[in-house]
């Protein structure tokens, strides 16, 4: 768990604003055209912070291309993500996707690497060595108190990929959030509202898109009301396996506990990189 102690809170005119950065794809094509997209990639992101004044970054998943870097320098590409929000002292909070863990690169490795700054509220809160790494949940808090959350962000470990070289088994790795994370989190959620007297409105991070993101593409999108780019048709969901055709349904238990939660109010996911809708 990271050791950041700060506390998130609205501004004092009940502001609470959140940029998210997904699939920044890090160490891809180095021998190519990798370092210059890297440094677009960086400029783009300071670019962003500069005009959006975020108090949160979200870096939502497939942050790094483990497969393309070597296991010398993998975990490195952290320190070039996480620049231009140390330059800006804006905390970030992350979820990893498929491309965290390859036979280059551990998501523990990229753990740590978050670990030591001090702006990353990334944590792990779930013990299962099979759960992955980045399950656990922020509280924001009002400008003026510490007595009662305003929201809640939910942050998910989709998993995904191939196993790294400090994995225990080899192949691909299950892309959808794990039982045990399903359990802490209904557990964890209900015991907020047992603390707090009341359901607290909340968010949910996480890499990999439900199943239900499909369903909401077939049924068509409109561009006055869900505007956006959709070129990745179908879009890639869990529950398929990192080289599968079929879909498993295994990502059935976190839909459901997605939708019996009150108080949520949105999801985010990255992955699908041609679409933003």
């Amino acid at each position: 768990m990271a050791n950041n102690t700060q506390t998130l809170r609205f501004s004092a005119d009940g502001e609470f604003k959140i940029s998210i950065f997904s699939d920044l794809h890090y160490g891809e094509s180095q021998a190519s055209v990798g370092p210059e997209n890297d440094a677009h990639t960086s400029n783009v992101m300071t670019s962003i912070l500069n005009t959006e004044h975020p108090q949160l970054v979200v870096l939502n998943g497939d942050l790094i291309t483990g497969e393309a870097t070597s296991r010398s320098n993998s975990s490195a590409y952290m320190d070039r993500i996480m620049a231009p929000l140390i330059d800006q002292d804006v905390p970030w909070a992350s979820t990893y996707g498929n491309h965290e863990s390859a036979s280059s690169l551990c998501p523990r490795d990229v753990f740590q690497r978050e670990s030591d700054r001090r702006d990353s509220l990334t944590q792990s809160m779930v013990s299962d060595s099979g759960a992955g790494y980045t399950n656990y949940f922020l509280p924001v808090f009002p400008q003026n108190s510490e007595e009662v959350p305003e929201v809640i962000l939910w942050f998910f470990d989709t998993r995904g990929g191939t196993s790294c070289p400090d994995a225990e088994g080899s192949g691909t790795r299950p892309d959808w959030v794990d039982q045990s994370v399903i359990e802490w989190f209904n557990e964890t959620h209900s015991e907020l509202v047992g603390r707090y007297g009341r359901t607290i409105p909340s968010l949910a991070f996480f890499h990999i898109p439900t199943y239900a993101a499909r369903a909401f593409q077939d049924a068509g999108l409109d561009g006055r009301t869900e505007p956006g780019i959709n070129d990745d048709v179908p879009v890639k969901q869990q529950g398929y396996l990192w080289d599968g055709e079929e879909y498993t349904g295994r990502d059935i238990p976190f839909m459901q506990a997605l939708l019996a939660t009150e108080g949520l109010i949105a999801s985010f996911s990255g992955h699908d990189h041609g679409n933003d809708w």
